[in-house]
């Protein structure tokens, strides 16, 4: 991906950043990705876990949303600083990451709802099994949708020189 020439350019549109210090190591965003997003789905699963012991009377939803949303905000600020290195429309990513992760939680919700509440199924169990479903939508939605850049905004020079007379 072609990195702005200036600091002009930087600040004229949405573009990616300087490798991450995680993508200095690995090189390979996708592994990058995965291993982020592997971290994080462990830490959500160990919150979930916590959670549910410490409060056994909880519902499997409540359990749920309180892993969801804490995870949810660490993560984005990893993905965003240590993998994709985005800049600009800090809103406008964190909503489609939101999005994304809404998607990933009503499935998850819906489906531990089935195992756990109408199936009968162990509530911790079920959730392992169901992070394995949720992880691939997770994936691919913010491959291609929460941090993806247009050509334009990847090489704002262009964008730039094209748009003027």
């Amino acid at each position: 991906m072609k990195q702005p020439e200036t600091p002009e350019e930087a600040v004229k549109g949405i573009h990616n950043g300087p490798p991450g210090p995680l993508l200095r190591i690995i090189k390979d965003q996708r592994v990058a990705f995965l291993l982020v997003g592997g971290a994080n789905t462990a830490f959500s699963t160990a919150l979930f876990i916590a959670i549910a012991w410490l409060n056994p009377g909880l519902p499997s939803p409540v359990v749920l949303s309180i892993a969801f949303v804490v995870s949810l905000i660490a993560v984005f600020f990893v993905y965003r600083k240590l993998v994709f290195r985005v800049k600009g429309h800090f809103w406008l990513d964190l909503g489609r990451f939101t999005l994304v992760n809404l998607t990933m939680f009503f499935t998850n919700m819906a489906l531990l709802l089935v195992a756990h509440e109408v199936l009968g199924y162990p509530q911790i169990p079920s959730q392992i099994a169901i992070t394995g479903v949720t992880v691939i939508i997770n994936y691919f939605g913010h491959k291609y949708f929460s941090f993806r850049r247009s050509a334009e905004s990847e090489s704002p020079k262009k964008a730039t020189e094209e748009s003027t007379p």
